[in-house]
């Protein structure tokens, strides 16, 4: 019994599987192109949606608006194949005053299965279809606005000499590039964009975009990576990015999880960070709040942390250094002329001080300090409780104190101060 109920149902479905290949066996293939124009005011406002259909978008001097359309269709039968082309054709293309209408979208819901799909029409119709293209071309005038949504599907942009806001879903964009500002928001879509000739703002998720050039980019972003040669000033809120811009003006960046890699020499550099790795060539003037970071910031004017816990930061030459707290973190500096610092168990290392070099004041515990002071002259005021001061043989002491556990050291006759305070530190000067 047993094997007669398997052979059964091994019988069911071979027919079932070769009943539904004569179906597609008697599958038609067709093809038409169609086409739409009207006429529209010079400051028209395009509304355009675009859903499962390549579009490219080309502006011209005309006051017009047109679209043409091919449909190539592998439908079940020569009906179900009719019924998709008067859908398609029927999209709504309508102007209201100074705005027109494009929705190119011909159906409510789409599944397929086993390469076979099954379209519910916006008429409620349903359809077998084994595969569709479809593919239009856009001619706007260059004075109109776009506010364009687009669905899987490819997007090629002409240059926009208006205002644009697009909104991409699952979508290839490809443009010439943006004279006006644009406005971009997009999810699982690779972009490519020749410039940004005015201020962009990007929201992005799990999308990346490569540009040439681009002027201030204000960028919110989550899985993301954004790849360009220039830009103005970049305002950035960010998780679990790749940012790799070659070169820009200012930087303000609040992010988690993030890389940003640039040879960027920039004046303004505004940074709160956790777990990122950030790299720029030099700023003069810059300020870092962050968590278990790695920093490589080449050379800075001035450097401001009003935080730090847990990272590494690695400096060029630098002229003045604020860290107003700091915990378990690594600073390798090459050359410094003045730095102040209150910190818990970090490590400072600094190659060289300065010509002009003015004072180091280190108040902490737990820490450790290793300067190559060279030529430069320096004087020491040490205060300090178990902690241990290393000096080069041939320094001078004035005073050197040291009971119940403290030490009180003064040296030095010219230069700036190293003023060490606190608990437990070790300080070594070569």
């Amino acid at each position: 019994m047993k094997q007669q109920l398997h052979f059964k149902l091994f019988v069911a479905a071979t027919l079932l599987f070769l009943a539904g290949h004569t179906v597609w066996a008697q599958s038609y293939d067709t093809s038409k192109k169609l086409s739409k124009s009207a006429a529209v005011p010079a400051n028209v406002s395009i509304n355009l949606s675009n859903h499962s259909g390549d579009i490219k978008i080309n502006t011209t001097n005309d006051n017009s608006i047109s679209i043409q359309t091919e449909i190539k269709v592998t439908a079940r039968s020569k009906e179900d194949a009719d019924k998709l082309i008067n859908a398609i054709e029927n999209f709504e293309f309508d102007l209201h005053g100074s705005e027109m209408d494009i929705d190119t979208r011909f159906y409510k819901s789409m599944n397929s299965v086993n390469g076979r799909t099954t379209v519910t029409l916006r008429n409620g119709d349903k359809i077998k279809i084994k595969e569709f293209e479809i593919r239009h071309e856009l001619n706007i005038p260059k004075s109109a606005e776009l506010n364009m949504q687009n669905k899987y599907s490819s997007v090629i942009l002409g240059e926009m000499e208006t205002e644009a806001q697009l909104n991409l879903y699952s979508s290839k964009f490809k443009s010439e590039g943006f004279l006006a500002p644009v406005k971009i928001e997009t999810k699982y879509s690779k972009l490519q964009v020749e410039k940004f000739d005015k201020d962009a703002t990007l929201n992005f998720y799990d999308s990346d975009i490569e540009f040439k050039t681009a002027g201030n980019l204000k960028i919110n972003s989550k899985y993301s990576k954004f790849e360009g040669q220039k830009a103005g000033d970049l305002s950035v809120e960010s998780y679990d990015d790749k940012i790799m811009v070659d070169e820009f003006t200012n930087l303000k960046m609040e992010a988690k999880y993030t890389d940003l890699v640039s040879e960027a020499v920039i004046d303004n550099l505004d940074l709160n960070l956790y777990d990122c790795n950030l790299q720029i060539n030099s700023a003069k003037s810059a300020t870092f709040n962050g968590k278990y970071s790695d920093l490589k910031l080449g050379k800075v004017r001035n450097l401001t942390i009003p935080s730090s816990y847990d990272n590494d930061i690695y400096l060029d030459k630098t002229i003045s250094i604020d860290i107003t707290e700091s915990k378990y973190s690594k600073y390798i500096i090459a050359s410094t002329s003045k730095l102040e610092i209150n910190g818990y168990d970090d490590n400072i290392s600094i190659d060289e001080l300065n010509s002009d070099f003015e004072g180091i004041s280190f108040d902490g515990k737990y820490g450790k300090l290793k300067i190559d002071a060279g030529s430069v002259p320096f004087k020491v005021d040490v205060f300090m409780k178990y902690g241990k001061v290393n000096l080069p043989e041939s320094y001078t002491i004035s005073k050197q104190i040291e009971k119940n556990s403290e030490l009180e050291m003064l040296g030095g006759t010219s230069g700036g101060t190293l003023k060490i305070r606190g608990y437990d530190n070790t300080v070594n000067v070569e």
